[in-house]
């Protein structure tokens, strides 16, 4: 399932949170994609392009307890 990221804070909370799949949907500029990319790639993110907007794929990330 793919969540829908309504801007770059939406996008990093939702990925911290342990979402392993985020659509940026939302019309992101240069600057934020590539710090954005730059902070998740590193972790093992890949980021392809759906038809309208970028995707942002972590695998192996587990969902964190509340505990």
């Amino acid at each position: 399932m793919i969540i829908k990221a309504k801007n770059l804070k939406d996008a990093e909370e939702m990925l911290h949170s342990g979402i392993n799949k985020v659509e940026l949907a939302y019309d992101i500029g240069s600057d934020d994609f590539f710090r954005l990319a730059s902070r998740w790639c590193e972790r093992g993110a890949k980021i392809s392009k759906s038809e309208r907007h970028f995707v942002v794929s972590i695998k192996g990330m587990s969902i964190p307890s509340n505990e």
